[in-house]
């Protein structure tokens, strides 16, 4: 059950929440089964230097939602330009979103993107409710930052860092 607050416009919310840019992610991972997942996400955040910490936010309603709630292991990929195209695919249902990705395969055949602005490798931690999304938490054990430039989504687009906004 979803909780509305009376007289807050839905769209009005929404419009407010796209006035702050944030980072674009490519969080992925590989099932018990070995099928590979992945979604793309804004909602990415440092939670804690000792011990690392990330959260990153996915809709309860999202095809992959329950692999990744049960996922031992994932990767966040942080987007640069280049990955824009690729980003809006990982929004997207019922694709094959890994096809003609450019993903290697770390030592537990998790997906990445070599090229990311940072790759980021965690364990998941723990699962907790946001709503209408959960709140992944993963332990990071590993991480490495690439020389790209990340891309941010502001008002519904991809801003490239140097760029003006509109």
């Amino acid at each position: 059950m979803v909780d509305r607050f009376q007289g807050l416009d839905p769209d009005a919310f929404r419009s407010a929440l796209a006035r702050f840019p944030s980072g674009v992610t490519i969080v992925t991972t590989r099932s018990a089964s070995g099928t590979l997942h992945g979604f793309t996400a804004s909602s990415f955040a440092a939670l804690s230097l000792d011990p690392p910490l990330v959260l990153v936010c996915l809709d309860r309603g999202a095809d992959c939602s329950p692999v990744f709630t049960a996922a031992e292991r994932f990767i966040v990929n942080i987007v640069t330009p280049a990955h824009a195209e690729l980003a809006i695919k990982f929004a997207t249902k019922g694709e094959n979103k890994f096809a003609n990705g450019a993903f290697e395969f770390d030592e537990s055949g998790h997906p990445l993107l070599p090229d990311a602005a940072a790759v980021i490798h965690c364990e998941l931690e723990h699962v907790a409710p946001g709503g209408d999304h959960v709140i992944l938490i993963g332990r990071v054990h590993d991480a490495r930052a690439g020389s790209g430039k990340p891309v941010t989504w502001y008002r519904g687009g991809f801003l490239h860092l140097g760029e003006s906004a509109a």
